[in-house]
């Protein structure tokens, strides 16, 4: 069987900018990110780095201890469970509150890392425990870990520097702890700054399949579609492929559209079964994968992979998780299980677009929502669209106006800067401030604060935007909007959610300075009390006038000061469970009862905040005309795609209708003047009814090779 390598550092040099450079920009957007208050930088630049490695996949549902024990030696700033990989990931920051830009050595890793190894040696100790202050956010953690089971876990340090790592440093230690696997891990500033800079969703991985014992994987060359562009065929034995999941984990199946259900399934039951019982069998009875990769370099003559980088399963996402949990739940022998496997190599430009109608297309086992294809919805275009377009406000009555730039895909802000001169990334920057640039997972922890769910929020940023079983999270309820009526994605929306991100941010950056704030669970704090405002303002029969905060461009001064009145009650609160709920504050914080508990909490509206409110009635009618000039536009724009596509396009749409007789004799009419064009062309009525004709004359199988 082939050995893996696996190669975490491949990646592209930093574009259009030196690393001292970054530095200085880095540190003022950590800056910035504490309200501008020196005090708080280094618990700025923590919330910042676990952002990022969230982005990255290698955290979720992440947790800030900032925990600090100078005289035994003790330091934890942040931790996060994945439990299905039994991994514990502990992040310590290594942070230079320096103008210039400093080296980080082997010995200051060792010495951090050792802080970590300490802190985890001292929570196996009860004593230990029982001293800590039950209101932090470190103390359920240290209970956790004085009732882990040896063997049970993985640990796994993480050290993040605002350094650079030093050139001399080719292997990262691992600290030994007795009876548990550990490994270490850095991402220090060059790292963060090509991550930044790459314009790729993620770190580039490389997988290597040819060491000194073997040659590469066999494979079979299926297609060659395009020049740089094959499809390959091969098989994956099972211990490999749990391999790399236990090593990746969801990095693997960012571009699949399902998260594992943990055997709740019929599929996944059948899965496991047949790997305990029949595995000889599960190369007969299984799908196999679909997977997606930037590059595969092979043998010369293309019957062995020696490796791919960026391998993306899109479709198999269950057997994976599958073949991983059952070696080891059931400590299952995977000898004998085998997988096939399908990649195609997607050009880098190309994947955003051609990723998920793979994924769509291969998706058949379940039943697959287009929602969960939601990367390249149309309202993700439509708001990234408005993003470029809409000027905000200056300001204090300046004159310049900026941006808020919406980062549909993650990397498109520095692609943005990516080939200007330094006059031109300059002149970007003043137009659209990074502090001004929001993700898909802000728009939905902005959007569902203000829906008044909360606990929603407190579950983590991918699982409020994605949704579960459990609840629609963004997704669920932004498709509804759209499905019911598109109009109301409007510029009026735009600028909602936009006002909506400057009173959640603004009393974010208030929230590290206020006295009865202990540290720890500021974002929960800071969801739960801008939902129980929303309510309040709800309970008045009133709504609140977004367009007052888009126009000023801030949080008023009246209003931060009633919300940090709301926060401080409601960090007591949260700080407080009733009996029977969870000790954990965390968990605790995701639960409906929680906000119920919030809900109830009694609040006078002060006099000055109802001049930051309108009426229902006025609400309505500014919505109302949002969706009417929205869905004017949208009827020009459809109208232009058709005049665009011309009539030789609406000639072979006709000509496929008329062997699959798939639209109605209205489309048919509206088709035949298409037609014409440019002689005769639809209306801004008719196009619409067109472009909805040929959506479903696609999905019957309807394509023109351009």
């Amino acid at each position: 069987m082939p050995t893996l390598s696996l190669n975490r550092l491949g990646g592209n040099d930093v574009k259009n900018m030196n690393i001292e450079e970054f530095y200085k920009e880095f540190s003022h957007e950590v800056l910035l990110k504490s309200g501008s208050e020196e005090n708080f930088t280094r618990s700025s630049f923590v919330e910042t780095m676990c952002e990022l490695l969230e982005e990255e996949g290698l955290l979720s549902d992440y947790e800030l201890t900032l925990y600090k024990n100078t005289p035994k030696g003790l330091a934890l700033d942040a931790y996060s469970f994945d439990f299905e990989l039994g991994t514990i990931k502990f992040i310590l920051a290594d942070y230079r509150d320096t103008e210039d830009l400093e080296t980080l050595t082997n010995s200051e890793i060792k010495k951090s890392t050792n802080k970590v190894k300490k802190f985890f040696e001292a929570c196996r100790k009860e004593e230990f425990c029982r001293a800590l202050d039950e209101a932090r956010p470190e103390t359920p953690f240290a209970w956790e870990i004085n009732a882990l089971k040896a063997g049970d876990w993985k640990l796994s340090f993480v050290i993040i520097s605002n350094a650079q790592l030093s050139s001399r440093i080719s292997k990262i230690d691992s600290p030994e702890i007795s009876g548990f696997d550990t490994s270490c891990d850095c991402w220090d500033l060059e790292r963060v700054c090509k991550s930044r800079t790459s314009g790729k969703a993620k770190e580039d991985l490389i997988l290597k399949f040819e060491d000194e014992n073997s040659t590469g994987l066999p494979c079979l060359l299926a297609s060659s579609y395009k020049e740089n562009s094959n499809s390959y065929l091969f098989v994956l034995p099972g211990n490999l492929l749990a391999d790399l999941y236990e090593k990746y984990g969801e990095r693997l199946l960012e571009q699949n559209v399902r998260t594992f259900l943990q055997f709740r399934g019929k599929i996944n039951k059948g899965m496991r079964n047949t790997i305990v019982q029949e595995p000889d069998m599960f190369f007969a009875f299984n799908n196999g994968l679909s997977a997606t990769a930037e590059e595969v370099v092979t043998n010369e003559g293309k019957s062995k992979i020696k490796s791919i980088k960026n391998l993306q399963i899109v479709n198999g996402g269950q057997t994976t998780a599958s073949i991983f949990t059952t070696r080891k739940k059931d400590k299952a022998d995977l000898s004998k299980v085998f997988v096939q496997v399908k990649l195609t190599v997607v050009e880098t430009e190309e994947v955003e677009m051609v990723v998920p109608r793979i994924s769509e297309y291969a998706n058949t086992q379940n039943k697959v929502n287009a929602a969960d294809f939601f990367s390249n919805h149309p309202f993700h275009l439509r708001i990234e669209d408005f993003s470029r377009k809409i000027l905000a406000p200056s300001p204090n009555s300046g004159l310049r106006g900026t941006r808020w730039f919406y980062e549909r895909a993650r990397g498109q802000y520095a692609n943005q800067q990516a080939n200007l001169s330094p006059a031109q990334k300059k002149k970007f920057l003043l137009e659209h401030p990074r502090a001004q640039m929001l993700t898909k997972t802000d728009l939905a922890k902005y959007f569902l604060t203000f829906e008044e769910l909360p606990q929603i929020v407190s579950l983590g940023a991918q699982k409020a935007f994605a949704g579960s079983t459990r609840n629609k999270g963004f997704v669920g309820l932004i498709k509804k909007i759209w499905d019911d009526s598109e109009g109301e994605i409007n510029d009026l929306w735009f600028k909602r959610i936009i006002a909506k991100a400057i009173m959640f941010r603004g009393l974010d950056k208030l929230i590290m300075s206020q006295s009865w704030y202990a540290g720890g669970y500021k974002a929960n704090i800071v969801t739960y009390s801008i939902a129980k405002f929303s309510s309040i303002v709800r309970s008045q029969d009133e709504k609140v006038d977004f367009m007052k905060f888009w126009e000023q461009q801030a949080l008023p001064k009246e209003l931060a000061a009633f919300l940090l009145v709301i926060a401080e009650q409601v960090n007591e609160s949260l700080m407080n469970p009733p009996t029977g709920m969870p000790t954990n504050i965390t968990e605790w914080a995701k639960r409906d009862q929680c906000w119920k508990v919030i809900e109830e909490l009694s609040f006078d509206l002060p006099e000055p905040i109802k001049s930051f409110l309108i009426s229902p009635e006025k609400s309505i009618e500014r919505e109302k005309e949002g969706v009417r000039n929205q869905n004017i536009q949208s009827n020009i724009n459809q109208q232009a795609y058709v005049l665009e596509k011309g009539a030789d396009y609406w000639k072979a749409l006709k000509s496929w209708n008329n062997n699959e007789k798939k639209l109605t004799a209205k489309e048919i009419g509206i088709l035949n003047i298409a037609c014409t064009i440019p002689n005769r062309f639809p209306t801004e009525k008719q196009a619409p009814i067109l472009v909805e004709a040929e959506r479903r004359a696609k999905v019957e199988g309807f394509y023109v090779n351009s």
